[in-house]
């Protein structure tokens, strides 16, 4: 058995079975014993210092404890009822769970290499270590888009293997420095502290990481690793953007703008970004389907083609990742209202972000509708996808960059 089979072979083992069961119960209890602990706990929920109260002795007493009653309960049922092992939602849910709680782990980690507190100030933040790591993130993206587009030219399993490899290095660097960000919020001012979704620095880390793991989850899932380096590429492009907006002062933690002290911001702006993600590798999979096209209308001998997925597989996985998209967009969408009706006193109020987010979701409703009711696919919908992804970016970057309105706190100062 060679090391990379025994190594799925591992992996395969951890994320089936009773583990599995285990662990999820273990997850499910984390939650319930968490949100207890907003309800019935000694200080009840502060939302400015809750992530202190969930990494704080409170935390892990309620969540611990609720933890180990889960996985017990799961050891204890499994055993009386072994046909609850067959079930598909544990062993497809707990890689995630584990994911999440890994990049927790490495934030705290990392937090124990933040400067001291006489070292730390609001107008020179560059010494702050979230930086670094986020400058890791950039280099290990554009690393892995090289060597996906050596794996077009030279499919060798290695170089497929180091493409993969650091493209997660790069997911769970990214999710490591937005919760440390989260952090070095709160040593400036404990009310200053907020989630790292506040500005377009931020969102674009946000992005850079869920569209990296929706192409991921579906190159282990229907082995379309050449379309990697479309994907990767795009995430380069943004990466290289981020890298411009750090160096014009746009990465700095800055104190909320009264419209966005909310906890709609916490679940608005994520859920937004995995629309936007999955929309982006929606684009990959059609730029990917057109290039493979092209090159079989000339007759083209290239050894690319045994690398790409097929047309066909190409034109599912766009539609695939658009209706993965498409729901959580949806829901953002009237989160978004939601939002707007608490803020401003109304849920709609054709805003040039609430007009184009309509116009994204029309173009998207339109293309599952084309697909769905009048079985459209193939080049046609491949440069649907293309479009449609030109006019999320807009809706995304330029309505922030050169439109205002009421969502103008969005834009860069």
């Amino acid at each position: 058995m060679s090391s990379s089979t025994a190594e799925v072979s591992i992996m395969t083992g951890m994320n089936q079975g009773r583990l599995a069961l285990v662990r999820f119960y273990a997850y499910i209890g984390l939650s319930l014993g968490i949100a207890a602990m907003a309800m019935y706990g000694t200080d009840g929920y502060n939302e400015d210092a809750f992530l202190y109260q969930i990494l704080g002795m409170q935390g892990l007493l309620w969540g611990g404890t609720a933890a180990l009653v889960g996985a017990g309960l799961a050891a204890t049922l499994s055993t009386m009822k072994p046909s609850m092992l067959e079930g598909r939602v544990a062993p497809n849910t707990v890689p995630w769970l584990d994911g999440a709680l890994l990049m927790v782990v490495l934030a705290v980690i990392a937090a124990l290499f933040e400067p001291a507190a006489s070292q730390i100030s609001y107008e020179d933040q560059s010494n702050l270590f979230a930086g670094n790591i986020i400058m890791t993130m950039n280099i290990v993206f554009i690393f892995s888009a090289v060597a996906y587009i050596a794996y077009l030219f030279a499919p060798e399993a290695f170089i497929g293997r180091i493409a993969t490899a650091s493209a997660w290095i790069g997911v769970y660097a990214g999710g490591t420095a937005l919760l440390l960000r989260w952090h070095e919020s709160y040593l400036f001012d404990m009310d200053m502290g907020h989630a790292p979704v506040s500005n377009l620095y931020e969102v674009f880390i946000v992005l850079f990481i869920i569209t990296a793991t929706v192409y991921l989850s579906f190159e282990r899932r229907y082995n379309a690793k050449g379309m990697g380096a479309f994907v990767m590429v795009l995430v380069s492009a943004g990466v290289f953007f981020g890298v411009w907006l750090d160096s014009v002062g746009q990465a700095d933690i800055k104190p909320l703008v009264p419209a966005l002290q909310s906890y709609w911001m916490k679940i608005h702006v994520p859920m937004n970004f995995v629309g936007y993600g999955a929309f982006a590798v929606a684009c990959a999979a059609g730029m990917a389907y057109l290039v493979r096209h092209a090159m079989e209308a000339r007759g083209s001998s290239s050894k690319m083609l045994n690398v790409f997925p097929s047309l066909e597989q190409l034109d599912q996985l766009a539609y695939k990742s658009v209706a993965v998209g498409f729901p959580a967009f949806t829901l953002a969408t009237i989160l978004g209202a939601a939002w707007a009706a608490e803020a401003w006193g109304g849920y709609w109020s054709w805003d040039p972000k609430e007009t184009w987010a309509l116009i994204v979701w029309l173009v998207y409703g339109a293309y599952l509708h084309a697909r769905v009711s009048h079985g459209w696919h193939g080049k046609a919908l491949a440069w649907w996808a293309v479009a449609g992804f030109l006019v999320t970016v807009f809706c995304f970057l330029g309505v922030n960059m050169y439109l205002s309105g009421l969502h103008s706190y969005g834009r860069l100062t």
